[in-house]
């Protein structure tokens, strides 16, 4: 059942506690921004993404990221679907730059001129892997773009003095560039699981609310100010870093390990070294 706004008071007044899961199209209830969190007014990309037929693979096969910095990234995807293995080509761009070129597309055919075009152009490498013949979308649906403004939210707030928890993007709204949705998500609800855990035989209020922050505040705001300062001009010592990774497997590794753990990823950044 798809909840709403008009849905809320009913369900406080049913249950001892709500847990918001609304995803970036959420929150339902007022949670408070965290401002040092969340520092941009407006979205920092677009996302351009659709699921092709007709895509050589990369060999070995795996998820690569073509950086043109300042203007956007490429990430080829391998995928599996219902029509069989497809290739993911996701443009994060920045907007009104070279690369926000879908603008007023709604069609597939013509995104799919639109993404031949994009990569002759500036991906050079994927290009020669298309297949002109059967280059396609893998369906007419296959296609997608949105821009998401990053904000992060404290995760707990009382409604009718009731508590109610945030968890995943209805709260930590993060841009998609490091794709880290659903570590920040599996993260959170596990933490969550703790911290009800732990006052399964206390009343349910804001002390445990708190708890919850206290537990997941460091792990969101490493995530955070990693996936913001991607969204920015790249740091020289990360650039270098980058370009050294195309020479060296075993620094590209470390990188690839970034998305996996991000505190890696916070502290190459910010702390100048990589592990």
């Amino acid at each position: 059942m798809r909840v709403n706004k008009n849905d809320i008071e009913s369900l406080v007044d049913e249950f001892d506690l709500i847990i918001d899961c609304t995803g970036k199209s959420g929150p339902l209830f007022p949670f408070p921004i965290e401002k040092e969190f969340s520092p941009f007014q407006v979205p920092q990309r677009k996302c351009i993404v659709g699921y092709f037929l007709g895509v050589k693979p990369n060999n070995p096969l795996g998820i690569s990221v073509t950086v043109l910095p300042e203007v956007d990234e490429m990430f080829e995807i391998p995928a599996m679907t219902e029509h069989g293995p497809v290739t993911i080509l996701f443009i994060m761009a920045v907007p009104n730059r070279e690369l926000d070129a879908f603008k007023e597309i709604k069609h597939a055919k013509e995104f799919t001129n639109q993404m031949k075009n994009v990569t002759q152009k500036y991906f050079q490498d994927i290009h020669e892997r298309i297949e002109q013949d059967i280059f396609t979308l893998s369906d007419e649906k296959a296609f997608l773009q949105i821009a998401i403004k990053p904000v992060i939210r404290k995760p707990y707030a009382t409604f009718k003095n009731k508590l109610v928890i945030g968890c995943g993007d209805s709260v930590f709204l993060n841009d998609p560039i490091t794709g880290q949705g659903c570590n920040l998500s599996s993260y959170c609800a596990e933490r969550l699981y703790e911290t009800l855990i732990q006052y399964r035989d206390a009343n349910w209020g804001t002390q445990l609310g708190e708890a919850y922050w206290d537990r997941t505040k460091t792990f969101v705001r490493e995530v955070t100010e990693w996936t913001n300062a991607m969204t920015q001009m790249l740091p020289q010592h990360i650039v270098q870093l980058l370009l050294a990774g195309v020479e060296d497997q075993k620094i590209a590794d470390k990188v690839a390990e970034w998305f996996e753990e991000p505190q890696k990823a916070h502290e190459a950044f910010f702390n100048l070294k990589i592990k």
